[in-house]
């Protein structure tokens, strides 16, 4: 009997003994660590290092590439298009002067030199292309001298006024010390003043076309320019004093002229 009793108890005790031996138990390192044989356990997380990134290839790298080359027409290579510029850089690049001067004029012919003594000019000039080979220039000219004639005030003045427009070739291009030539046409009125009484032959205005041609040399530095030029004026159309043939004395002009301005 007593045999009986201690072989049920032992029993007994395996029963109990067998459902916590199936749990799973945790180690020392981790306390979620379980058997992955068993369904419920989690993964294991990773202890491995991160991916290192990938070796770059040089071969894959990619290489700029050259401009597609300029297109040819017939074999002919076409040149690309020149940089805009706008009007006020082209301007800058041919170079703009303005001067204002004054020198000594007087007329050529014996007729005119008898009747007038030599006088004072003045002129205003603005130039285009100063910097250029080639410039054109307008002026607005002036003169002044004394003039004389049996039944004429002897205070009379000859009075000249005009315009005149030229084309002007600069020696040597864009250079500090240049030398130039000008040739154009101007228009002059002239007028005697200062004449209370004038019962002489000479008439009191006149018109005249005038053809100057002359040459001159320029100085330009840091803007400042400065001019010295010499001329001669051909004459038409003239009809201020009469002569002794029936005709009118020729109103050819010299003169010399300085003057200073800015280039811009």
């Amino acid at each position: 009997m007593r045999f009986t009793a201690y072989a049920l108890g032992a029993l007994g005790a395996l029963s109990l003994a067998e459902p916590a031996a199936a749990q799973p138990t945790p180690t020392g390192d981790s306390p979620t660590s379980c058997d992955p044989s068993q369904p419920n356990c989690p993964p294991a997380p990773s202890t491995g290092t991160p991916d290192s990134p990938p070796l770059i290839n040089p071969n894959d790298v990619p290489v700029p590439q050259p401009p597609p080359p300029e297109p040819t027409y017939g074999g002919a290579i076409v040149p690309a298009p020149a940089p805009y510029r706008s009007d006020n850089e082209s301007l800058a690049h041919l170079g703009i002067g303005l001067v204002v001067g004054g020198g000594v004029d007087g007329f050529t012919s014996n007729g005119m030199r008898n009747t007038s003594s030599d006088g004072g000019s003045w002129d205003v000039r603005a130039i285009v292309g100063t910097r250029s080979p080639l410039a054109l220039e307008a002026a607005y000219i002036g003169s002044a001298q004394s003039v004389s004639a049996l039944g004429l005030d002897s205070n009379a003045v000859l009075v000249g006024n005009g315009a005149q427009g030229d084309v002007r070739l600069n020696v040597g291009g864009n250079i500090p010390v240049q030398p130039f030539v000008f040739g154009g046409v101007a228009w002059r009125r002239y007028e005697i003043t200062n004449a209370k009484t004038n019962t002489s032959d000479l008439v009191n205005n006149d018109d005249v076309l005038e053809l100057p041609a002359g040459i001159g040399l320029a100085i330009k530095r840091y803007g400042f320019m400065a001019e010295a030029r010499g001329e001669v004026r051909a004459a038409i159309g003239e009809n201020l004093v009469p002569n002794n043939s029936g005709g009118n004395e020729a109103m050819h002009r010299w003169g010399v002229n300085a003057s200073i301005g800015y280039e811009f």
